[in-house]
C-alpha cells in the first residue's frame, strides 16, 4: 500500500484517484442536503479503523450523536458503536456559538492528539461557519488551525460543506480556495428517476482521467467506475433457475426481482432499447443469461442478431456458458452468406444473398419461420427469440406495427419468449417497438457506466457491472 495515500473506504472510488487521498490533505466534501456527505464522511472513518487501523474522530455541528447512530447502523446494516468502539470518536456540537467556538476547535485538536487521530470529518463547516461573523475569520480557521495545525499531526481531514438546494456556491466561497481537494456529490433526476453523481473537481498531485462517476447508497457508499468487461478463465459453470409454468428466469437474479421475483412471462415481448455509445457489451451482459438459461434447459434460441456480429462471435460468447455442443444443438443463427465461413455449420441458417439475389423479405421471413418451427420441434419446448432493429429494417423496410403487431398476439399464444433490439439509429421503429410490446427496458451510458431502467414497468435506476465472481457474470445495482 501507498504510505502517501489515504484509502478513502469508499467502495470504488480508490483505484479512480490513484490509491487514495494524498496524506495530511484538507478535502472539502460538498453537496446539497440528502447527497450522501455525512455517510461517506461515516464510511471514511469506519473502513479507516477497521482495515487501516487508523483512528478518527468525526465533529458533528449538524446532527445529535445518537441520529448518526441510527442512520449509519441502519444504512450500514450493523451496530455502528461496537464496529468503531475505542477506534471513532463523535464530537457532538450541535449547539455551538460564536462565544464557545475558540474552546471547540481546543477540543478538536485535544481529541486527535488524545487519539493519535489520523482521520478527522468536520460536518458541516458550513453550520460552524454560521458563528462567525466575517468570511475571512472562517478562513483564518481553515488556513491556520485546521489547515497547518492538522496537516502537523498528519491527520487527513474532510471537510463537510451543505450546500443549499438551487445555489451553486460551496459554502462561504473560501473553504475551496484552501482544500487540497474538493469533491462534489449531486443528487438529480433522470427520466423522474432518482440519479446520483460525485464529481472529483480537484484533488492535489493526483492524474485524473475522468471526474465524473455515478455512485449509489446502497447499503453503503459506492463508486461505480467506468463500464468494462474482460474475459476470465475458469469461469465458474453457469446453473440456470428453474422456471415456472408462467415465467421463464432471466438468468440473472436481480433482474428476476425487477420482473416480479420470477422471470419474464411466458408470451411475453420485450424491448431493449439502446442509448448512444452503449456498446454490445452492455446488452451481452443483460441479455446472455437469459439466453443461457434457455439452452441449457434444452431450449431453442433463433436470433437475427445486430449488423456486424456474425454467427461465430454469438457462438464464442454463449458457448462460455453453456458449451459448444449445445449451442450447435438448440441455436439458429440467420445471417447473410459468407464465404469466409462454413455455411454449413448446423447452427447458421443463410438468408437469400444480396449479391445474387435480390432481397425479398417475405422469403426471408418465411426462412426464419421454417428455422423457428424447425428447432420448436426438434426440442419440443418453447423458444427464445431475439430480433435485432436494425437488421430488420436492412432485410425489410416494410417492418412496421403491423408486423410487430402481428408478431406480438402470435407470441402471446405460442408462450414463446421474445426480445428485441432497438439502437438509436432507428426511432421510428423504436417508438414502434415501444408502443406495441409488453415491456420496454432502456441501456444507457452515464459518466461511463451503464445504466439499465424499466419504462414498462417502470422501475428504478440499476448500474450493470461485469461480476467474474458470479455465474451469470453480471450484477444489477440499484442507484439509491
Amino acid at each position: 500500500m501507498d504510505e502517501s495515500r489515504v484509502p478513502t473506504g469508499i467502495d470504488g472510488l480508490d483505484d479512480l484517484i490513484e490509491g487514495g487521498i494524498p496524506r495530511g490533505s484538507l478535502v472539502l466534501l460538498a453537496g446539497n442536503p440528502g447527497t450522501g456527505k455525512t455517510v461517506f464522511g461515516i464510511q471514511f472513518l469506519c473502513k479507516g479503523a477497521k482495515d487501516c487501523g487508523e483512528n478518527g474522530i468525526y465533529v458533528s455541528f449538524a446532527e445529535s450523536e445518537e441520529t448518526i447512530m441510527y442512520n449509519m447502523s441502519k444504512l450500514f446494516g450493523c451496530d455502528l458503536r461496537n464496529e468503531i468502539s475505542g477506534k471513532v470518536k463523535i464530537l457532538d456540537f450541535t449547539t455551538v456559538t460564536e462565544k464557545g467556538l475558540g474552546t471547540i476547535l481546543e477540543m478538536i485538536l485535544e481529541k486527535v492528539t488524545e487519539l493519535k487521530a489520523k482521520r478527522l470529518v468536520i460536518d458541516s463547516f458550513s453550520a460552524m461557519a454560521q458563528a462567525f461573523k466575517e468570511p475571512m475569520e472562517a478562513r483564518s480557521v481553515l488556513h491556520n488551525i485546521l489547515g497547518k495545525l492538522v496537516r502537523n499531526l498528519g491527520c487527513t481531514t474532510i471537510l463537510i460543506a451543505e450546500v443549499p438546494i438551487g445555489i451553486e456556491k460551496i459554502g462561504i466561497s473560501v473553504e475551496e480556495f484552501v482544500a487540497d481537494g474538493v469533491i462534489i456529490l449531486r443528487k438529480g433526476n433522470h427520466n423522474g428517476r432518482l440519479f446520483r453523481e460525485i464529481e472529483i473537481e480537484k484533488l492535489r498531485g493526483t492524474k485524473l482521467e475522468r471526474r465524473n462517476f455515478l455512485f449509489t447508497l446502497d447499503k453503503s457508499f459506492r463508486v461505480f467506475p467506468p463500464f468494462s468487461q474482460k474475459e476470465v478463465e475458469d469461469q465458474e459453470p453457469f446453473e440456470p433457475a428453474r422456471g415456472t409454468k408462467t415465467h421463464y428466469p432471466s438468468g440473472i437474479p436481480e433482474l428476476d426481482e425487477i420482473l416480479g421475483g420470477q422471470g419474464y412471462p411466458r408470451g411475453c415481448s420485450v424491448l431493449f432499447e439502446l442509448g448512444e455509445n452503449v456498446p454490445v457489451n452492455a446488452l451481452n451482459a443483460i441479455i446472455n443469461p437469459t439466453i443461457s438459461s434457455f439452452i441449457m434447459r434444452n431450449r431453442g434460441f433463433i436470433t437475427v442478431p445486430t449488423i456486424g456480429y456474425g454467427p461465430e462471435d454469438i457462438r464464442k460468447m454463449i458457448s462460455s456458458f453453456t458449451g459448444e455442443e449445445k449451442f450447435d444443438k438448440f441455436v439458429r443463427v440467420l445471417t447473410f452468406p459468407n464465404p469466409l465461413s462454413d455455411m454449413n455449420k448446423p447452427y447458421i441458417v443463410p438468408w437469400k444473398d444480396p449479391a445474387v439475389e435480390e432481397l425479398d423479405a417475405i422469403s426471408n421471413f418465411n426462412r426464419y419461420m421454417e428455422a423457428a418451427f424447425e428447432l420448436a420441434s426438434t426440442t419440443g419446448k418453447n423458444t427464445l427469440h431475439l430480433l435485432s432493429g436494425d437488421n430488420l429494417v436492412f432485410l425489410a423496410e416494410k417492418f412496421n406495427s403491423s408486423v410487430v403487431g402481428r408478431s406480438v398476439i402470435a407470441n402471446r399464444l405460442g408462450k414463446d419468449l421474445m426480445i428485441y433490439i432497438s439502437q438509436p439509429s432507428i426511432p421510428e421503429l423504436t417508438k414502434v417497438f415501444a408502443d406495441i410490446l409488453s415491456m420496454h427496458f432502456k441501456i444507457e451510458e452515464k459518466n461511463g457506466s451503464m445504466i439499465l431502467f424499466g419504462k414498462k414497468p417502470k422501475t428504478i435506476i440499476y448500474v450493470i457491472e461485469p461480476d467474474a465472481s458470479r455465474a451469470c457474470r453480471v450484477k444489477l445495482t440499484p442507484l439509491i
